[in-house]
């Protein structure tokens, strides 16, 4: 009886010690992974361009959801461990073939189901994403009509200013489908609701979420199909905050500046010239984009804009337009593959200094060598493998729904 109560004993040690260890490593791991703290722009720089743009231009360009107020940008001189280039080639790799298997699969073997034919933009958005959506699900015992349940949410969803969707089990072939997106006849087995825990306002409150769950009883009660909850409201609620915060912590802008070394400045006709051979092309927020051709991701990998507001071009007046700097800049989380986004953006950099006689400094308005570049390089390798072991690859259609 002593022994095994001093076995038991030696047990329980072992196992804290094993906890503890754990979670120290945790917690190393997190100051590690901590992105850089939003830099304070340099007192003679206009200290918010690319917020200024987004506010008076109505268009995204790619910035994130935090830029209400201030710019998020990743810094040249934050510390950073070194690790040697085969290591940095190794993680790269694994996390590349990591992103492919966390991205979904296209299992539709191109069967075109007329209850399932949801192309909205190139993209298969079927189901709720309980990564990021606070979901009830509805079983039904029968073939419910589009038309009888689209009513009822829609009697209700107005009430809500999170993004909301309501999805479909197609009664004949099986498929799961949008129902906004489908015919008018289409039968359904059981049905999905889904409401987005966190936008560019922060995260779901208790009272939208009351709201959300009296439509989903209302949807059940109508259309006599028991709901499912896989979270109570307050799950549902510990759920967005920590979402809100994933947001927060990586919601950031990768950028570099182009300052002019002439006293005239760069010429507008110039700018235009050298961005188009770079493959940059004039559009939203009147400004250059370097545009993708991957199916994941922001459609633009990267944007030129002028350094100083307002921070656009009018081709009009591009003969008589100079300025002293420019600024290259890229959504890190929204960018597909986003180190390699990253170094398309920085070769693009140095061939505008080269062609524009410029040099490159930092958001700080200091000197950007091979050093710092490589210090904001490592910092969205971190972000890009905290995302996706998280199961939010960068790029992908659930991270573009947050940081979009």
């Amino acid at each position: 009886m002593e022994l095994q109560l001093a076995l038991l004993v030696f047990g329980l040690i072992v196992i804290g010690v094993v906890a503890l260890t754990e979670y120290e490593k945790f917690r190393y791991r997190r100051r590690r992974l901590a992105p850089a703290e939003p830099s304070v722009p340099a007192s003679d720089e206009p200290p918010s361009v690319i917020t200024h743009l987004r506010q008076h231009s109505g268009a995204d360009a790619g910035v994130p959801r935090s830029q209400e107020s201030h710019e998020r940008v990743l810094k040249a001189d934050t510390r950073v461990d070194a690790r040697n280039t085969s290591e940095k080639v190794l993680d790269e790799s694994l996390n590349d073939f990591q992103q492919a298997a966390l991205m979904p699969l296209d299992l539709s073997l191109g069967l075109n189901d007329p209850e399932a034919d949801l192309a909205t933009g190139g993209i298969r958005q079927n189901m709720p994403d309980e990564r990021i959506d606070y979901i009830v699900n509805l079983p039904c015992r029968g073939p419910v009509a589009r038309e009888v349940a689209l009513g009822v949410y829609r009697q209700n969803e107005y009430r809500l200013d999170k993004p909301r969707q309501i999805y479909g089990l197609g009664y004949r072939i099986g498929q799961w489908s949008c129902l906004e997106h489908d015919p008018e006849n289409a039968l359904y087995r059981s049905f999905s609701v889904g409401l987005q825990m966190v936008d560019s306002h922060g995260p779901i409150g208790e009272s939208e979420l009351n709201v959300f769950i009296q439509l989903a009883l209302k949807l059940a009660d109508a259309l006599h199909c028991p709901p499912q909850f896989p979270l109570t409201l307050e799950a549902g609620q510990e759920r967005a905050r920590e979402l809100d915060e994933f947001c927060e912590t990586n919601d950031v802008l990768a950028s570099v500046n182009i300052l002019a070394n002439g006293p005239t400045g760069f010429n507008g006709r110039a700018i235009d010239k050298v961005a188009r051979h770079f493959d940059m092309r004039f559009g939203a927020m009147n400004i250059y984009h370097r545009h993708s051709d991957q199916p994941l991701g922001s459609r633009q990998l990267f944007s030129l804009a002028n350094l100083y507001q307002p921070g656009d071009f009018d081709p009009a007046k591009l003969d008589r337009f100079r300025t002293q700097g420019l600024t290259l800049f890229m959504n890190v989380p929204c960018s597909y593959q986003p180190v390699r986004v990253f170094d398309r953006m920085i070769e693009t950099a140095k061939g505008l200094c080269q062609m524009l006689d410029g040099r490159l400094e930092d958001h700080d308005r200091r000197p950007l060598h091979a050093a710092g570049l490589q210090v904001i390089r490592t910092q969205i390798e971190r972000i890009s493998t905290e995302m996706t072991a998280k199961g939010i690859v960068p790029g992908s259609s659930t991270a573009m729904r947050l940081f979009g």
